[in-house]
């Protein structure tokens, strides 16, 4: 590879990566969470109830945030999970994603820079 084919590289590379930068800047104000919804279906207390007998009889779903990190934290959400939690979810995801490809930049940037 050519010092011209390796040095327009890098500022490819050098674009991408302060594009993310000012992505993750932006969505970053928007309150995100990092973490998922997950459900459950649940056995009641009562005695008579039909849960009791059949698995298929079970309560719910009922939804909970689990947060990171290692998704330790749970919060009760309810039956139904507000919309403005799935957005900020969303953002969260968005983030990290955007967090991975400038890692994988970055690394790809290094590489070039040993040569």
């Amino acid at each position: 590879m050519s010092v011209d084919k390796i040095s327009e590289a890098k500022i490819n590379l050098l674009d991408a990566l302060k594009d993310i930068e000012h992505q993750i800047k932006s969505l970053s104000q928007q309150d995100p969470l990092f973490g998922f919804i997950s459900s459950k279906y649940i056995k009641c207390g009562r005695e008579n109830c039909k849960c009791k007998q059949s698995p298929k009889a079970l309560h719910g779903p009922y939804f909970y945030l689990r947060l990171e990190p290692e998704y330790k934290f749970s919060k009760y959400l309810g039956r139904k999970v507000p919309s403005s939690m799935k957005d900020r979810i969303s953002v969260g995801s968005n983030i990290k994603e955007l967090e991975r490809k400038r890692k994988k930049l970055s690394s790809t940037l290094d590489n070039i820079d040993y040569f």
